[in-house]
């Protein structure tokens, strides 16, 4: 699928983050998965990454330098410092924006230039980008808002004060961007209050694994994950500091005496995993644990469950998205969802009847709908159906990639009356 440029051969683009092929966490599949469909479409891309993974920071990622999919894939060494520590992933975000600074002086100017938003704070190179090396579109993904994210945490008073310190760079360093993208209404309201000269856009991510048809679930696995449960709920990816646990904690064991058929099983990763541990007890007979998939068996482990489990924790509102609800419209399964009932998720499940949001207003009632589900299950493939329909007409991969191929290509071609060669 290769189109026209325009500009020269083909117009170049130049991408920015922290963790890009062959990592498997969820942001450097989707950026990889971004830079591979913009190749495809007729882009001169080149990425500019560390040859760290996320998760094992201390193996490095070789070639330093490679073409992968048509992607020319640049790897800057990065100390292997760990980033579960605040300090040094302060110290690795520091290094990774200073070696990308001189990285981009040393290579040729590119059309557009597009920095994620990993490492921390890496938004402060937007105005040095834009004064050093002139792109002529400089474009900004945002997958998640620092340092909203600190004050949305439990910290400590200082470290709240620090961040609350960094808001006014954060509105400079947005005004020097060209084009500001965001995941959804809520992140947009937040990035309002920066008052942004750049023209926006709402791009979602999409799943990893897009089944390209629905096959009955594997009984061996459905199993292995819950037994001879009548009705399954599968919690599988990271739960991390923004996601919660409580909630459906507490909804498992109102439905313990009553509906021992229903089994909740947690597949996940994430620095709240132990956090669930510890909160669970010998009589919690309906929630089950089990091994994080990996990318290979994720696509079997999504359609082993009936309905699946996500969440996101109401400080955390428009600071990250919830990623796993594509996953769950791709693969078919409706979602329970404990999500603040004003977010963007809770705002598609319901208007695409795509399952059920969870509050804690609303616990009695979802335990009454489940228990339901057990003896009518019609409902389920009703949300099934609505969910693979939704994300095959909304939220496919090809279909967002399409959508930024267009909008890029939009900035570009005003961008010589608009703002000038530069």
């Amino acid at each position: 699928m290769e189109r026209k440029a325009g500009f020269g051969p083909k117009p170049t683009l130049t991408i920015l983050y922290h963790f890009f092929h062959p990592d498997d966490v969820v942001s450097a599949r989707l950026y990889s998965d971004l830079a591979a469909g913009l190749a495809a479409r007729g882009w001169d891309v080149t990425v500019l990454t560390s040859d760290r993974y996320w998760r094992s920071t201390k193996d490095r990622i070789v070639p330093l330098e490679e073409t992968w999919r048509g992607v020319r894939i640049v790897r800057l060494r990065r100390w292997g410092w760990n980033q579960a520590h605040d300090l040094l992933r302060i110290a690795n975000s520091a290094w990774m924006m200073a070696r990308w600074m001189l990285r981009l002086l040393s290579r040729p100017r590119a059309d557009i230039v597009l920095l994620g938003t990993d490492p921390q704070f890496c938004w402060l190179m937007l105005p040095l980008i834009k004064r050093f090396r002139r792109p002529r579109v400089l474009a900004h993904w945002c997958f998640d808002l620092f340092p909203e994210a600190i004050l949305a945490d439990e910290v400590s008073r200082l470290v709240r004060k620090m961040a609350a310190a960094l808001i006014p760079a954060a509105g400079r360093a947005y005004r020097a961007a060209d084009l500001i993208v965001d995941l959804g209404p809520c992140m947009r309201r937040r990035l309002d209050v920066y008052r942004p000269a750049a023209h926006r856009a709402t791009l979602t991510p999409w799943s990893l694994v897009e089944p390209a048809e629905l096959l009955p679930p594997d009984p061996r696995l459905r199993a292995e994950l819950f037994g001879e449960a009548r009705l399954t709920l599968l919690y599988s990816g990271n739960l991390g500091r923004a996601h919660d646990f409580e909630l459906f904690l507490r909804l498992a064991r109102r439905l313990r005496g009553k509906e021992p058929g229903i089994v909740f099983c947690f597949a996940c990763r994430g620095n709240r995993l132990s956090e669930l541990k510890a909160a669970l007890t010998g009589e919690d007979t309906n929630i089950r644990l089990a091994d994080f998939a990996n990318e290979a068996g994720l696509g079997d482990r999504l359609n082993a469950a009936d309905i699946h489990l996500a969440s996101l924790r109401a400080p955390w509102r428009g600071i990250v998205v919830p990623s796993k609800i594509f996953g769950s419209m791709a693969a078919g399964k409706p979602v329970l969802y404990a999500v603040p009932e004003d977010s963007a998720a809770a705002g598609w499940i319901k208007s695409f009847d795509l399952g059920l949001v969870l509050t804690a207003a609303n616990l009695d009632s979802t335990a009454a709908t489940l228990g339901g589900l057990v003896a009518d299950p019609s409902r389920l493939a009703t949300w099934g159906r609505n969910a693979r329909r939704t994300y095959r007409e909304r939220f496919a991969r090809e279909i967002m990639i399409d959508r930024w191929d267009a909008r890029l290509r939009d900035e570009l071609a005003a961008a010589p009356s608009k703002r000038g060669r530069r």
